[in-house]
């Protein structure tokens, strides 16, 4: 009848503690308490324990034990493994079962005999706490106040009681490394996206921080907005045209760059580093993205770009990237019958205004005039500040020499009206030599130094004009 009553009693506390073990919220120590008391029960004369393997320090710690002493429990936490530290340690020691009959006569139990005296535990059978392959979680202890080895019943109940305990800790172990990497992932910079392989990329997964572009998932997922809709519309073409190559080359990853539409209508820039799941026969079953924010490192990028190809008076272009758009068109010329022109400009009189005002009135002079004279260029054509008060002009797709010949009249004019500063007037000329490409040449250097040649002899010859380059020109 007490058998009876141990055994339903079993069934009811192993049904509480799977209950308690699907809650999510309940700490694993909490339900190992609950299994240990469980075996108090069904085993009456018996009192357990659990004790954790630490495997950074090859140690068994955080005791567990409802009805052992907790001075007792404390000796034990931190416990060393190994052949003589007890059953537990040697348990752990050789991830095997040990049964210790008599502590006070054992030699594993030497070292911890005055425990067993101090606290009247006279046998002690210790179990692994193993997973399904052979990970150790732990220990398993009985104790008892009289000397005995357990019997084929007790020791079958002691194997449930120790499997048990591991399906409760690899479950609560998979459930906080799952909740740590969500924490991981929710404290991170990377935003994970899982789209399905359909027209505008419908979101079927999208991680909790993509709050830090100002959207829910639920606005994604129950919304149904698609991935296509946050894309910047001047990228989004690039990146189908994109997605659509890596498809049909069936790459199952890949890496891409491109602006988002925030919640809140900012523009941010994005690393998209996508991987492709397929099934087994070959058919994408879903796109995943990690979608890290590069806005800061975009920004800088183009700062760093325009510091190295503009001029930092005037903001206008510098020699060094008018050279490499130089360098552009004459490659792009070669596939039509356009000519391009090279000016070469410099102020008649500029230095009248430096020594009458200052280098401060300069170089506002100068910032003026470049707003001229760009102003005064189509938009495909390019102006540059070569240094001082010298331009470069890059006039593209030439048919005629009348097309070199109006956008010289308009840079002369607009670089002669009238400039007012400190109540004085001052009126600058402009001098312009210019070369011809094919005719003149079809290197950079070399045309920019006929149309130099040419504004030599433009300054020569009465300023204020345009002189074309003729091969008479010594270089």
């Amino acid at each position: 009848m007490n058998q009876l009553i141990n055994v339903q009693q079993l069934i009811k506390e192993q049904r509480k503690i799977i209950e308690m073990l699907a809650m999510d919220y309940l700490p694993l120590a909490k339900i190992l308490e609950r299994l240990m008391g469980t075996m108090d029960i069904v085993l009456p004369d018996v009192r357990s324990s659990i004790l954790h393997f630490n495997e950074n320090l090859h140690t068994l710690e955080k005791p567990i034990g409802p009805h052992l002493p907790k001075a007792y429990l404390n000796n034990m936490d931190g416990l060393k493994v190994g052949p003589n530290a007890g059953s537990c340690g040697a348990a752990a020691y050789f991830n095997e079962k040990v049964l210790v009959e008599d502590t006070m006569s054992d030699p594993r139990w030497k070292d911890l005999r005055e425990y067993a005296t101090l606290y009247n535990l006279k046998a002690c059978w210790s179990l692994p706490i193993t997973s399904e392959n052979g990970h150790l979680f732990g220990t398993l202890a009985f104790y008892l106040k009289e000397k005995r080895l357990p019997s084929e019943e007790e020791l079958d109940l002691l194997d449930q009681f120790s499997q048990l305990a591991a399906v409760i800790i690899d479950k609560k172990k998979s459930e906080d490394d799952l909740i740590l990497a969500n924490r991981v992932i929710e404290n991170s910079p990377a935003i994970i996206f899982r789209w399905k392989p359909e027209k505008g990329w419908p979101i079927d997964y999208v991680s909790q921080n993509v709050k830090q572009l100002g959207y829910t998932p639920d606005m994604f997922i129950q919304e149904k907005i698609d991935f296509s809709f946050v894309i910047h519309p001047d990228d989004l073409g690039r990146i189908e045209q994109e997605v659509d190559e890596y498809l049909s080359k069936k790459i199952n990853q890949y890496q891409q760059e491109y602006r988002l539409i925030t919640a809140d209508g900012q523009v941010r820039w994005i690393d998209d580093r996508t991987t492709i799941t397929r099934s087994i026969t070959g058919e994408i079953q879903h796109i995943e993205g990690v979608l890290i924010d590069i806005t800061e490192r975009k920004e800088a990028e183009q700062q760093v770009f325009y510091l190295a190809n503009n001029d930092p008076l005037t903001g206008i272009p510098n020699r060094r990237y008018f050279k490499q758009e130089l360098e552009r068109s004459l490659i792009d010329r070669e596939r039509t019958t356009d000519r391009l022109a090279v000016f070469y400009l410099d102020c008649d009189n500029f230095k009248q205004i430096n020594d009458d005002l200052g280098h401060d009135a300069g170089d506002e002079f100068l910032m003026h005039l470049s707003k001229r004279l760009h102003n005064c260029l189509r938009g495909e054509d390019l102006i540059a500040r070569i240094g001082g008060d010298e331009f470069n002009v890059l006039v593209k797709n030439i048919t005629t020499e009348n097309d070199i010949i109006k956008v010289a009249e308009r840079l002369i004019n607009a670089s002669s009206e009238p400039w007012e500063i400190c109540g004085k007037v001052y009126h600058v000329t402009m001098s312009i030599g210019v070369a011809v490409a094919p005719d003149d040449g079809v290197e950079v250097d070399d045309l920019i130094r006929k149309a130099d040649r040419a504004l030599y002899q433009a300054k020569e010859s009465g300023k204020n004009k345009l002189m074309w380059y003729v091969p008479q020109m010594s270089i």
